[in-house]
């Protein structure tokens, strides 16, 4: 199984191994601008009156320059947001079909306390509804045609391999995936500060008036998604059906183990795998083991977790890469199992930009603890594969909230005026893995699970309630409060194998001989093909002078079998039960609008609840077969038709659009900035204040 949360960006970290040569020229630069200074302090000495007189007319002009750039450009906004305050909590998934009953039984205080200062309603949601995609409109204003963020997964315009949407490394650079203005973008414009803490797609952060820390979308420090390690002293045969890199290793006292870390290039282009040895010694009775890392020594009990530890990489004589990371010990008995998570960037010593200004990061370290940087940080997929328990999965989760809470509550206090805005993806995460526990129809239900796993949603939904209850007590008199989830959440019981559909129907060919295709298209015949299926919904259509193969031409006669496939599918019924699979496709002109909109998916289908895109589709494999159980621990979905998984928008003020989207929180925002209606209406956004 190829893993979409562990997709390599195919960033290289290039590292030049000409240091004596890059020395050479550096001690020769120095050489010259030391002789030019010298030259300047001696013309200063000898004309010291004159030159005095010359910095302080400079000095007096530039900052009448700043103060006039600073008080003229920014106008009336940021006189009228001077002393005015916005917060905005983020809760990513929380579902209006669990909040209003748990509400109504009086179990969300919180919640209920803030609809009753201002309004509740249900929240329009994008289409498609994937986190990464809602968050950019969220933040921009703009559907997916303008800002340029359709799925999890893109394709690259130059090949029909997918891609990670979330982040671009180039060597050592990491570029921006979002384009549109964010509204933290216009408050660097206008003066009004800024707090970012988490925001999805904010990788790398954006200069703004205030502080950023990057959210979904930092990598790790391998540039993927999250790789974790495993190693196990039992027999098992390793294979590529993984989202870590699994090692089983001969039994020994103490086991030499080796930590991979990023691949490096140097100048000569040779790649290698940067790489550093750690050792684990199992006690005696096996009950303890002791991991020794680069002279940190680590004690560790069935089941328990490491404190964030650091770990470094050698890329050259003077350079490193920082990284931390936690171990679990999973078993001693009989054989030693021990994860070691995903490496995350150091905080303190980032490789890549994580947080603006660039200390940042290193400030929240200092003040809080470290802290997970990835933009993923819950390894679902270690947990989908056992390499983890459900209590230590659990326990890591909770952890993760602990330390977002404590950010939020830590910059709460520091906040003076402008706007904060904190995101936590706990509830989309624990939906996610643990919605088996409450759907008797799912086929990974347990009617006699424990009652800890059973009531993992409804405790979350406490946490979050928790978190506005923080809010609610941080605001002031005039403050404006706004609480919202991106989406809501449903069950996942089978998944549609969409490349298969295509290829039964005839759109879709494989070559000759070949009756399932592998993933990445590697069987696909592009000569015949006019359709494929990747990410979690989109189909392109192999389009001539558009895919590097295609064959169909860019006029109304691809209009017409845009339009063909989409009836079709709307009969696609589940071949074990007769079902509806699908609630409704989209052509990509009804829902992306933009200049982004043309390498958006030309149909994007919209599930029914219990459907979804599976894995292999999400990565351009056609399996045997067109539909099967969803027998992975992750059992809860938002990938359905939008119009089944709304969001939720709580405000203490009355909101007084009918029918609110994600799309009117940036207009809202601009206007509390200081935009008036006709400044807004030149921006080019789809949504409108909420009051």
């Amino acid at each position: 199984m190829f893993n979409l949360g562990y997709i390599d960006p195919g960033s290289l970290y290039t590292v030049s191994t000409g240091l004596a040569a890059i020395v050479g020229v550096m001690l020769s630069a120095l050489a010259v601008v030391a002789v030019f200074f010298r030259r300047i302090w001696d013309l200063v000495r000898r004309h010291w009156v004159t030159v005095a007189v010359v910095l302080g007319v400079a000095v007096v002009g530039g900052a009448v320059a700043l103060l006039g750039g600073r008080h003229g450009g920014r106008s009336a906004m940021a006189t009228n947001a001077s002393t005015k305050r916005m917060i905005v909590i983020g809760l990513d998934g929380l579902s209006p079909e669990i909040i209003e009953p748990m509400m109504a039984a009086g179990k969300l205080p919180n919640f209920r306390r803030l609809q009753q200062k201002g309004s509740y309603s249900r929240l329009g949601t994008t289409n498609p509804p994937e986190s990464p995609v809602a968050w950019a409109s969220f933040a921009t204003g703009r559907n997916p045609g303008k800002h340029g963020v359709y799925d999890f997964i893109r394709r690259n315009p130059s090949s029909y391999l997918p891609d990670l949407s979330l982040t671009r490394l180039e060597g050592n650079r990491s570029l921006p995936v979002r384009r549109g203005k964010a509204f933290w973008q216009y408050g660097r414009e206008t003066g009004v500060p800024m707090t970012i803490l988490a925001c999805p797609v904010t990788f790398p952060p954006d200069e703004i008036n205030g502080k950023m820390l990057s959210g979904m979308g930092v990598p790790d420090l391998l540039g993927t998604q999250g790789m974790f390690s495993y190693y196990t002293t039992a027999p098992e045969t390793v294979t590529g059906d993984t989202g870590g890199e699994v090692y089983v290793v001969p039994e020994a006292n103490p086991l030499e183990l080796e930590l991979l870390g990023p691949q490096k290039q140097g100048l000569t282009g040779k790649i290698e795998r940067l790489s550093t040895t750690f050792q684990v010694r199992v006690s005696a009775d096996r009950t303890v083991a002791t991991i020794s890392l680069q002279g940190k020594e680590l004690t560790l009990g069935v089941g328990e977790w490491s404190p964030w530890t650091e770990v470094q990489f050698k890329v050259g004589p003077m350079s490193r890469m920082n990284g931390i990371l936690q171990f679990n010990l999973v078993a001693l008995k009989p054989h030693l199992r021990l994860y070691a998570s995903p490496i995350c960037i150091d905080p303190r010593k980032p490789w890549f930009p994580i947080s603006y200004p660039e200390g940042y990061g290193k400030e929240l370290a200092n003040d809080l603890g470290l802290f997970s940087t990835r933009g993923m940080p819950f390894d679902t997929w270690a947990l989908n594969e056992g390499r983890v328990s459900e209590e230590a999965f659990r326990e890591h989760a909770i952890g993760l909230y602990d330390e977002r809470l404590k950010l939020m509550e830590h910059e709460l206090k520091r906040f003076d005026r402008g706007v904060f805005f904190c995101y936590f993806e706990y509830p989309d995460i624990v939906q996610h893995m643990y919605w088996r526990f409450i759907d008797p129809k799912h086929p990974l239900y347990e009617a006699d699970a424990p009652e800890q796993l059973k009531g993992m949603i409804e405790d979350c939904y406490r946490k979050m309630d928790h978190i506005v209850g923080v809010a609610l007590d941080a605001a002031r008199d005039g403050d404006a409060l706004i609480v919202l989830s991106d989406h809501g959440f449903t069950t996942f019981r089978r998944a549609a194998h969409v490349d298969s559909w295509l290829r039964d129907n005839g759109y879709l060919i494989l070559k000759g001989g070949v009756q399932a295709g592998g993933p990445l298209f590697q069987d696909v015949d592009w000569s015949k093909t006019r359709a494929y299926a990747l990410g979690f919904g989109g189909i392109y259509i192999n389009t001539r002078g558009r895919e590097p193969e295609g064959i169909v031409a860019p006029d109304e006669s691809r209009e017409a079998l845009k339009r063909e496939i989409a009836e079709k599918l709307k009969g696609w019924l589940d071949p074990d039960n007769g079902a509806q699979m699908i609630h409704a496709v989209y052509l990509n002109q009804d829902i992306f609008k933009g200049p982004e909109a043309h390498l958006a998916p030309d149909l994007y289908i919209g599930f029914n609840t219990g459907y979804g895109a599976s894995w292999q589709t999400a990565l351009g494999a056609s399996p045997r077969g067109l539909a099967e159980n969803n027998l992975k621990k992750w059992s809860g979905t938002h990938l359905v038709d939008p119009s089944l998984v709304p969001g939720v928008l709580f405000c203490n003020r009355r909101v007084t659009v009918s029918d609110p989207t994600l799309y009117d929180f940036a207009p809202t925002i601009l206007r509390f900035m200081g935009f008036n209606d006709k400044q807004l209406s030149t921006q080019d956004l789809d949504g409108r204040p909420l009051f």
